[in-house]
């Protein structure tokens, strides 16, 4: 069995719909098909994700408005995909109450009403999709990821999958129809729709590849497969034709968006490969994500870059000596809901780095208190505006010298590094910079690790 998941570009109207129920229906094999919300239409412009709509909505509501025009837009928008479809406009009809009936009821202090609203995008595909695989005369059905049993949890700012989820969906390995299922979103076990992080059908159709041990885990999109290099960046970057999980996972967690990084999980488990396919050329290689590579061609794989970060710098002499000092560090760090990402150490020093969108002045301000009055930590600085640059490669860690080529490669373009983070695994290395010596940093590693080679 194939799962494969359609993103928002994919569905993003009625012909790009009719194209990713095709690329199903050529391979028997295509039994699972997770859907995301509609994206942004090729040939509308100015446009927006359906998602971004009811996104929308919620603010409005949560100024005092009641969002009649974004819910017009959802409503036209609906309306054009069955028409095109050669649907009757009953179901279009039927989602457009259900979206205003959810618009309705939203409550600021209800995460599971705003969810329950924001889902209605990847219910809406789904539904409109399986009407018309139905009407073509196939055997197709919609399954509603609650009613499944896509049981998730929202722990600490994250949302979890709960174990007796991949029991509950494992009976969808015996269908014999096409199950369309929408992705980002699942029940808690109180009976509210809990989503995901923006993204999150990718995680949906990894979840269910896992669920029902398919052999493999498709992932169209409008792209070719992934490169080396976000294309923003360099362009014409190398494209890659494999790589491994753990490649990947280290490439996405820093900026690589062509997948969530939480949707490696689920197939890792089960070495279950994915596939990264362009539903607009499928007959391009697109990019295979395997649990071992076979054949290295390049030490880098590919370079990942992000901004918006910032450092906690801490000093005091032998502060290395104290036991228990960074424990009580992260401790604090915890209590004030600061995700931490990097912990670089001296002798005399510690350095925290965190996403600036998770550190606020008030919150630096808290932490610099505690910091002082529980640790008599009175050296502390905060540096912002960083940016991390991350080279991965498997072929790292059979190669010597990789660190110092890049540290001359930026040298070379008097690029200043603030901060290096060395995997002990030797698959990537990651160095902190001010912002505005990213794009520099990225075409001189660039041009060292795939130019030059």
């Amino acid at each position: 069995m194939i799962v494969c998941k359609f993103g928002g570009s994919s569905l993003s109207d009625a012909s790009q719909i009719k194209r990713a129920c095709d690329l199903v229906l050529e391979n028997p094999d295509r039994k699972i098909m997770v859907v995301s919300a509609p994206g942004v239409r090729n040939k509308v412009f100015p446009d927006r994700k359906v998602t971004d709509v009811l996104l929308s909505i919620i603010k409005e509501s949560e100024s005092g408005r009641d969002g009649l025009e974004d819910r017009r837009l959802i409503a036209e928008r609906l309306h054009d995909i069955a028409e095109g479809l050669g649907l009757s406009e009953t179901i279009a009809n039927e989602l457009s109450i259900e979206i205003d009936r959810l618009a309705s009821q939203l409550d600021p202090q209800s995460r599971s009403t705003r969810d329950a609203l924001i889902a209605m995008g990847e219910v809406s595909s789904a539904r409109i999709i399986a009407a018309y695989l139905q009407k073509e005369g196939h055997r197709a059905r919609y399954v509603d990821p609650r009613q499944a049993g896509l049981k998730l949890v929202y722990r600490a700012g994250v949302t979890e999958i709960l174990p007796e989820t991949y029991a509950n969906l494992a009976p969808l390995a015996m269908t014999d129809e096409i199950i369309v299922f929408p992705g980002f979103f699942g029940v808690t076990s109180e009976g509210d729709t809990i989503t995901f992080s923006r993204g999150g059908s990718d995680i949906t159709g990894a979840i269910l590849a896992a669920a029902v041990h398919a052999r493999l885990y498709e992932n169209w999109t409008d792209r070719d497969g992934v490169l080396a290099v976000n294309p923003e960046l360099i362009e014409d970057a190398a494209p890659l034709t494999e790589m491994s999980y753990r490649e990947m996972r280290e490439l996405a967690y820093i900026g690589f968006s062509i997948i969530h990084h939480e949707a490696l999980e689920p197939v890792m488990r089960l070495n279950i490969p994915i596939h990264i396919r362009n539903t607009n050329d499928p007959s391009s290689p697109g990019t295979r994500i395997i649990a071992e590579r076979t054949h290295i061609d390049r030490i880098i794989t590919g370079i990942a870059a992000s901004d918006n970060f910032c450092s906690v710098n801490m000093r005091r002499i032998l502060i290395n000596q104290e036991v228990g000092i960074l424990s009580r560090i992260l401790a604090i760090f915890a209590e004030l809901g600061i995700n931490v990402h990097h912990v670089p150490t001296g002798i005399d020093s510690v350095s925290i780095v965190v996403r600036e969108e998770q550190f606020p002045l008030e919150i630096e301000l808290a932490l610099r208190q505690r910091l002082e009055r529980e640790l008599d930590l009175t050296q502390v600085t905060v540096v912002r505006q960083l940016s991390i640059i991350m080279l991965v490669g498997e072929g790292i860690r059979d190669t010597v010298g990789v660190m110092a080529r890049a540290t001359a490669a930026m040298a070379k373009e008097q690029i200043s590094v603030e901060m290096v983070v060395l995997d002990y695994f030797e698959i990537s290395m990651l160095f902190i910079m001010q912002h505005y010596e990213k794009r520099r940093a990225v075409s001189a590693l660039y041009r060292e690790f795939f130019e030059n080679e």
